[in-house]
């Protein structure tokens, strides 16, 4: 099951109301709950989403209001999540077992503080690189994405979140 923990800017942003709030649950996916923030870079609204268990995250940006509805959202983080595994190269049949995990889905409040750390910093070095290299105009959003998978995260053990990622999924590199 996917789960969405959202904060406070997300569900406003989506329209998720308090009764559509699961309670916080131990999560059997690969990834664990995905926690989801809004943030803007520059003038555009961009959306990060977060691996609870390791740490892999995507960006999309662009999210218009008139758009954003809580029907939309897991959609939204599946394809970004299959279009990230796709640009590491993840075996199909990877890819097939995650997007069979997703469904169905749920949305949640976000539980932890130092997750939401990590996203925090992460959207600070999202928002840096992408302005350093541009802006959205110029820059090659999936070579940032694919650094900032590959950056040492304390909260697992100093190991880049692809390689845990990948651990999980039981792809060996050689």
């Amino acid at each position: 099951m996917l789960t969405l923990k959202c904060t406070k800017k997300v569900q406003t942003l989506f329209g998720v109301k308090r009764a559509d709030l699961s309670e916080a649950q131990e999560e059997d996916s690969v990834f664990g709950a995905w926690y989801v923030n809004e943030f803007n870079v520059g003038r555009s609204r961009s959306l990060i989403f977060m691996s609870e268990r390791t740490l892999l995250s995507f960006i999309l940006f662009g999210a218009k209001k008139a758009t954003c509805r809580k029907e939309s959202l897991p959609e939204l983080c599946v394809r970004g999540l299959i279009q990230l595994l796709l640009l590491e190269e993840t075996p199909d049949a990877q890819i097939r077992r995650v997007i069979d995990e997703c469904i169905p889905s749920r949305f949640a409040n976000t539980t932890s503080k130092s997750v939401l750390g990590n996203m925090n910093e992460l959207m600070w070095h999202y928002e840096d690189a992408i302005l350093e290299d541009g802006g959205f105009e110029r820059c090659n959003l999936n070579e940032i994405i694919c650094q900032l998978n590959r950056l040492p995260q304390r909260n697992i053990g100093w190991n880049k979140a692809i390689d845990v990622t990948r651990d999980l999924l039981g792809i060996h590199t050689v």
